[in-house]
């Protein structure tokens, strides 16, 4: 399996109640999932830069306030057929309402659907979420609020 490195910028959409924005990915190599969105950085593309291109890219929105990194880990998980290594920073995007999310790009990545997930909902266990432990994560930034710094989230492997 080949090894590879990369970015990637993610984004909590938070809505008052609280709910999370969560996209289903259905690739045709494993069971679906859910997801916040977010993705790997272009060339010579900030994290910073890149939060809001993918927020428009996987939810059709370029009109909302991309909020302070929050969140740092590095995750590794298989896609197809690399074992990828990720250093992922996770912005958070306070919203007043849940909003349709739509993807830009729908032929070029399996994004299926698209979903806002309370905290009860984030720990069912019918269907898998990532990042593992998001009920927990989103909790904390709740009652803690954030700082100036990201909390680290640590190492984690998904598969």
């Amino acid at each position: 399996m080949e090894e590879v490195s990369r970015d990637a910028a993610r984004l909590l959409v938070l809505t008052p109640e609280p709910q999370v924005l969560l996209l289903r990915l259905e690739p045709s190599f494993r069971d679906p999932f859910w997801v916040t969105p977010g993705g790997g950085l272009d060339d010579g593309e900030s994290y910073e830069d890149a939060a809001p291109r993918e927020l428009a890219e996987e939810a059709g929105r370029s009109d909302l306030t991309i909020g302070p990194c929050i969140w740092a880990r590095d995750v590794t998980f298989t896609w197809e057929r690399w074992r990828v290594h990720q250093k992922e920073r996770t912005f958070l995007v306070e919203v007043r309402a849940a909003f349709e999310a739509v993807t830009v790009f729908p032929d070029e990545e399996p994004i299926t659907g698209s979903g806002w997930f309370t905290i009860d909902r984030l720990r069912s266990k019918r269907q898998t979420v990532y990042p593992i432990g998001l009920a927990d994560h989103v909790e904390r930034l709740l009652a803690d609020g954030h700082g100036d710094d990201p909390v680290d989230l640590g190492v984690v492997v998904e598969d």
